[in-house]
């Protein structure tokens, strides 16, 4: 991937050639796009080099997640350049990465979702098994019969009391 961004920057350089028109000027929405979507994918590819390196037993998701960024990434910036170099087909790419991108982010979002809702769905059984156990204690107490009680205070005699 890096090879084809590399390859269609210098093509880039060659279509601008020795105008005296900047890119910025002619086309400066996509470059800012094409400056960020590089950025973003260096940092995903530093980010996915972190995580291979320090990765835990349960981080499958987190480096399946960082790999599609920086495989969204890398397209979006292929593509930018594209839409640099050929407006009509560069276009046509990036209504198809558009498509793949919400995809990703629906799949993700589905995995994501359906843990919290099997953790929330946890949560709320335990905690109404808790507030059950603590009806039935309240129940239980209320439903013992109370001890007579009388107002006269209890006796004491010489052998309950020990010097």
């Amino acid at each position: 991937m890096c090879s084809l961004i590399t390859m269609l920057g210098v093509f880039i350089q060659l279509k601008q050639g020795a105008g005296n028109v900047s890119l910025f000027d002619t086309d400066y929405p996509t470059m800012v796009s094409l400056i960020v979507a590089l950025i973003a994918y260096s940092g995903s590819l530093i980010g996915s080099k972190i995580v291979h390196i320090q990765a835990r037993p349960n981080s499958d998701l987190a480096k399946s997640i960082i790999n599609k960024i920086s495989l969204l990434f890398g397209t979006l910036t292929l593509i930018l350049e594209v839409v640099i170099l050929v407006p009509g087909l560069g276009l046509a790419a990036v209504f198809f990465w558009v498509v793949w991108f919400a995809s990703v982010v629906a799949e993700y979002a589905c995995k994501y979702l359906e843990a919290l809702y099997t953790s929330v769905v946890a949560s709320v059984v335990h905690t109404f098994g808790k507030l059950k156990e603590h009806l039935n204690m309240i129940i239980r107490q209320f439903a013992a019969e109370p001890e007579e009680q009388t107002d006269e205070l209890p006796e004491v005699n010489s052998t309950m009391v020990q010097v």
